[in-house]
């Protein structure tokens, strides 16, 4: 029986700042809930380590790993091992865990057979964010596969209608540790010996929680519990990465995520491959067109659009693709 209700796997680096703040957020709002273990990869240079451990060494079932290797990924791979819980999640410490955020991991706990999932809202770190009640709504699993793979969640509820690109960061849910193994070898079965799929998805750190939301998407039964309105607050300031690495880089980045899901999609009982498969050529002419003048980029994605083609099996459906050209260019504020 596993010691810990949840676990947190938490990267910092150089921002003790941050996390002294995020200290006393996550303590607030979470750490009486729940019996919790915490886990800081810390790839911090030696004076942040120091003032890290300062601001850590009183919070209780705390653990602190040195980095070995860069990036992001790289050091969430580390933390694996020590996991103690049934149900984790990654955390950041620049964004702000909201009052009602429990609810959406409690609701993973109760029921693990059904994914539940929140969303957050991209605000200034200083800018104080009101968090409001939240409501559960259950859909079909492949209704929330397809928003990520450009549709709204509904078409008929003009709440969700808006919401055109749901949560890619882990901290608006929890998932099963079990997934924590398989989660790391799809994403280096992916990436190995392509340097492009690894420049973004391993060195950039763009992508790999795209993966995790969608593998849990997949592998829910039937449904998956979506919670509205936000349950987080995303920070943005001059250290996002978001900011650093600028909307193309993104695109890129989580584009391949979704392909990863789609190599493998005869794992799956999915309905609307085709969907998927549509998007996926257009999305990629897209990102095709806009990276012109960097061959690195150029080249990749042609060889990457290539292997698509090939997929033989999967057709364009053109009903779909007039869909995803109406949300992208009537819909989308």
């Amino acid at each position: 029986m596993p010691k810990y209700q949840l676990t947190f796997i938490i990267p910092i680096k150089n921002r003790p700042k941050h996390l002294e703040k995020f200290i006393k957020n996550i303590s607030k709002v979470l750490l009486n809930k729940f019996l919790c273990q915490l886990i800081f990869i810390d790839a911090s240079d030696t004076l942040n380590q120091k003032k890290n451990f300062d601001i850590l060494k009183k919070v209780k079932n705390c653990k602190i790993l040195k980095q070995k290797n860069k990036g992001i990924t790289i050091g969430c791979f580390q933390a694996i091992p020590y996991v103690k819980s049934k149900f984790v999640t990654f955390l950041y410490d620049d964004d702000e865990l909201g009052k009602y955020l429990h609810l959406v991991y409690k609701e993973n706990i109760k029921n693990d057979e059904l994914f539940s999932m929140g969303t957050g809202s991209v605000q200034p770190i200083n800018k104080r964010f009101n968090f409001q009640k939240i409501k559960k709504i259950s859909l079909n699993k492949e209704k929330v596969l397809l928003n990520y793979f450009g549709t709204p969640l509904s078409k008929t509820n003009n709440k969700f209608q808006k919401l055109l690109s749901a949560p890619v960061s882990p901290i608006s849910t929890c998932f099963k540790s079990k997934y924590l193994i398989k989660w790391k070898k799809h994403i280096l079965n992916f990436v190995k010996n392509n340097e492009f799929r690894k420049y973004f998805i391993i060195k950039k750190d763009i992508g790999p929680d795209l993966i995790i939301y969608l593998y849990n998407i997949l592998n829910s039964k039937e449904y998956v519990n979506f919670f509205t309105p936000s349950v987080v607050k995303f920070s943005s300031h001059v250290d996002s990465i978001s900011i650093i690495y600028g909307a193309n880089n993104l695109r890129i980045g989580y584009w391949l995520a979704k392909l990863s899901i789609l190599e493998n999609e005869k794992k799956y009982d999915i309905n609307d491959k085709n969907y998927m498969y549509t998007y996926m050529i257009i999305s990629g002419y897209f990102l095709l067109f806009t990276n012109l003048n960097n061959w690195f980029f150029l080249k990749n994605i042609c060889r990457e659009l290539i292997k698509l083609h090939k997929n033989y099996y999967l057709k364009i459906n053109f009903r779909y693709l007039f869909l995803i050209l109406n949300v992208w260019f009537f819909k989308r504020k």
